[in-house]
């Protein structure tokens, strides 16, 4: 009898170390599928590291908030699960202990570690940063988004070129976000001075241009789609003259530094505007409505006076660019201050009409002289182009409307960030898309509408008409039946445009 105690007991045992092993293992592998995110991995701009004793914890929640809600998930899909303050020294000697080649070698080292999820990930652990989505040490298995602004952008560039070099199919697409970029390949000053030598004692090397050759994938999108932000005239910042030798130009884009820096990354994704697209990369600009050398005067000038000078003034600034190159292709400083003195003086004589139709306008009269306001890079200046995802968005909105199925608009965005939509631009694919739908849905209004119109035109006025050319002999009564008629027909129009979709609707989108 005990024998056979002895053997139940064994077996419930072995059962039991059964059960421990396999709750075990389904804990270790459940937990990590649970806590996996879409981690953001976010750094901040030169002198704020994102850690204390710099950086309070309030800066920091606020700095991840608006990097989450203000420019990741307005550009990427998501939504962002977890905002992750990466640590970067952000230092610039002679202010810092670190010259910009070695902040910028212990930041990028970080980054490698966070990305690969280990243990000496450097971050912000304070309790009480607190963005509203939370933020814990990034997790194997977490999806990744890489955040830089300014010094951190070149962080940010430098990991993705090394990405881009240890690439292995099925590695998982990661999109990275870049803010005043030094390495713009057409306005960061770092490309601008690509093949100069490296700044003594400063420890400042001309790094090139951030890359855009991220592998395409099967599905048209890019294994690291980039959206790069940059503020007009911050010549640290992304925008600095490829003629440098243009000393009026200079000097706005150093001064542009010191004014708009800082408020960049402040700005919504929402308000930049399209520029370009090259490879994994599309561009984006935040205008700048007065150019910052005229910017100090504004708190004793009116600002119509200095948006007439602005005029003539930007001419001659923007000929130190070539707003015609692609912002994705690298483009060097050159050494000639202008490429057309006869063309510059020939704009800026043009300029001055339209700087007088701008001072009557700051002054809330008309454009006497009947002029065009400029546009964003001034008289004579190209226009930015069209936005494919605003574009490719509105259309696809136009059919869903019509189709009255569910929305996809925000996909639609990510999509023609990564490649898919410019693909089907190429091949005519959205013209075609939002030309034919709209024809259709012109085509069925009438139908579900004439239904309703025709019992009312034909049920009131049809029965008073016919009785009355019965008495032939009197042709008096005559009018008086068709003037009824008339009456009703005449009542029957004016009410059929309001019970339709006639009047037409004001869709303009105000311009950002």
């Amino acid at each position: 009898m005990q024998s056979v105690v002895r053997s139940f007991m064994s077996i419930f045992l072995a059962l039991g170390a059964v059960v421990a092993m396999s709750a075990s293992w389904v804990t270790a592998t459940a937990i990590p599928l649970l806590a996996a995110h879409t981690t953001a991995l976010i750094m901040g701009g030169t002198f704020h590291p994102l850690t204390g004793p710099r950086d309070k914890p309030d800066f920091v929640t606020s700095y991840l908030d608006n990097a989450v809600i203000g420019h990741l998930d307005a550009a990427f899909a998501g939504p962002v699960t977890n905002a992750v303050a990466v640590f970067t020294p952000e230092e610039f000697f002679p202010i810092g202990r670190l010259t910009l080649d070695r902040s910028v070698a212990e930041g990028r080292a970080n980054l490698h570690r966070c990305l690969a999820a280990t243990a000496d990930c450097v971050y912000n652990d304070d309790a009480a940063v607190t963005p509203g989505v939370g933020s814990v040490a990034p997790q194997p298995g977490d999806s990744f988004q890489v955040f830089g602004y300014s010094q951190s952008s070149v962080i940010a560039s430098l990991l993705k070129r090394d990405l881009i070099a240890d690439y292995s199919a099925g590695d998982a697409v990661m999109p990275f976000m870049l803010v005043a970029n030094p390495m713009r390949p057409n306005g960061g000053v770092l490309m601008r001075g690509a093949g100069l030598p490296t700044i003594p004692i400063l420890g400042i090397t001309f790094t090139g241009a951030s890359p855009t050759d991220s592998v395409m994938l099967p599905d048209g999108n890019y294994a690291y789609p980039t959206v790069d932000i940059a503020r007009q005239y911050d010549g640290l910042g992304g925008d600095f003259p490829v003629r440098p030798l243009n000393l009026v130009a200079t000097l706005n884009a150093l001064l542009g530094y010191g004014l708009l820096h800082g408020e960049t990354v402040d700005v919504p994704f929402g308000e930049a505007r399209y520029q370009g697209r090259e490879g994994d990369t599309s561009y984006y600009l935040i205008e700048t409505d007065i150019v910052p050398l005229l910017q100090p005067f504004a708190f004793f000038i009116p600002k119509a006076i200095l948006k007439a000078i602005d005029a003539p003034l930007r001419v001659i600034i923007e000929d130190a660019y070539d707003r015609g190159i692609n912002p994705g292709v690298p483009t060097a400083a050159g050494w000639w201050p202008t490429n057309d003195l006869f063309g510059l003086i020939a704009d800026v004589i043009r300029a001055i009409p339209v700087a007088v139709d701008n001072l009557f306008e700051g002054f809330g009269l008309p454009r006497v002289l009947r002029t065009e306001a400029p546009g964003t890079f001034g008289v004579a200046g190209p226009e930015l182009p069209a936005d494919p995802a605003a574009v490719t968005a509105q259309s696809h909105r136009t059919v869903l409307t019509s189709d009255g199925t569910g929305s996809e608009d925000g996909q639609l965005e990510v999509d023609s960030m990564t490649g898919s939509i410019g693909e089907s631009e190429k091949r005519g694919e959205v013209t075609d898309t939002g030309s034919e739908e709209p024809a259709a849905v012109a085509e069925s209004d009438p139908e579900e509408s004439s239904p309703e119109a025709e019992p009312d035109v034909s049920a009131e006025t049809e029965p008073e008409a016919e009785p009355e050319p019965d008495p032939e002999p009197t042709p008096e009564p005559d009018p008086e039946p068709d003037e009824a008629a008339g009456t009703d027909t005449d009542a029957s129009t004016t009410t059929d445009p309001a019970d339709g979709d006639s009047q037409p609707s004001d869709n303009n989108a105000a311009a950002a």
